[in-house]
This record gives C-alpha cells, structure tokens and sequence, in this order.
C-alpha cells in the first residue's frame, strides 16, 4: 500500500480514533474572490471545474462543505466529478451558503442534518467509490462567487493498494 498525507484523529490521550469505514478525513479550504480571473469562484475560469481533493486508485469518500464566510455574487456552486458534476453537494446558489450552515447531499443547507436515512435520500451523506476521479467544485449561473470561504471534509478509505486521496493545492 502506498504511503500518503493522512492521518487518524487522536483522542486526548494521543490514541487513534476510528470512523468505521471512513477512517481517514481530509480538509481543503475554499476562499472564494471570483470578481478576480482564474481564482476560486470565477465562473469559466482557470479553477471553475477545478480539482478540490485529488484521487489515485481506488476511494471510498463522503463528503460535506462547512460554510465559515457568508458566500456572495449570485453564482451557482457543486461539487462532483467530471461527468457528474453535482453527486457530492447538490447545486446551490452562493448566496444561500451562510456561515454556520453545512452543506450535504441536499438542496438547502443547514445548521444541522438527520444522517442515516437511505444514501441517495436528501439530508444524508451518500458515499461513493471513485477510481482516480478528482473531486471538483464548479460555478454556473453566469455569475461569480465573489466572497466567502467554505471547508470541505472528504471523509474516505482506501479500496485499492494504490488508494489515495489528498487536498488539491489550487
């Protein structure tokens, strides 16, 4: 198995702790500045469709987005893979992103979500194999996301030897 930048949580007494299948977490921090070219939140530019976690072999990942900076502009954001841009967080406007609100497999966020309802049901956190996807967040709506910041949690395993995923550095 291929080593890689991730760990497992320790407790306060330094012990691992464990996630059931998704032992490993991994954070990207988005800071949106899209009135500027081929940033984070420029819709069609150089990072609109751009990788956020990166993946080798094969994963298993869920995924949320915690909003930490009130998003602004007007632009529509989601977060998938190529092809199906909107698996992992569901279209939603910029402006609906709040801060304090957490963004699931469902089409407004919240402060908070019941998880344990069917996978593919809204207000749960589906998870999905991927094989060498590269999660990416996209902007549409003909506008920017001009401000705001959201960390996103991909919580994953690997399947494969060769099973890695890790924080994009865009």
């Amino acid at each position: 198995m291929s080593s890689f930048a991730a760990s497992l949580d320790p407790d306060g007494n330094g012990k691992p702790i464990y996630r059931g299948d998704l032992p490993f977490r991994t954070k990207k921090t988005v800071t949106f500045a899209g009135g500027t070219a081929d940033v984070w939140g420029n819709d069609g530019g150089a990072l609109d469709g751009g990788a956020i976690f990166e993946v080798t072999g094969v994963v298993k990942v869920a995924l949320i987005g915690e909003v930490t900076t009130n998003l602004a502009g007007g632009a529509t954001l989601e977060v998938g893979i190529s092809g199906a841009t909107a698996i992992f967080l569901p279209q939603e406007t910029d402006t609906d992103l709040d801060a304090g609100n957490l963004w699931l497999n469902d089409t407004t966020a919240a402060a908070y979500y019941i998880v344990g309802e069917e996978d593919a049901a809204a207000d749960n956190l589906p998870k999905y194999m991927l094989n060498g996807q590269d999660i990416i967040l996209t902007v549409s709506g003909g506008a920017d996301t001009t401000a705001g910041v959201i960390d996103f949690y991909a919580m994953w395993s690997p399947i494969s030897n060769d099973g890695v995923l890790k924080a994009s550095s865009n």
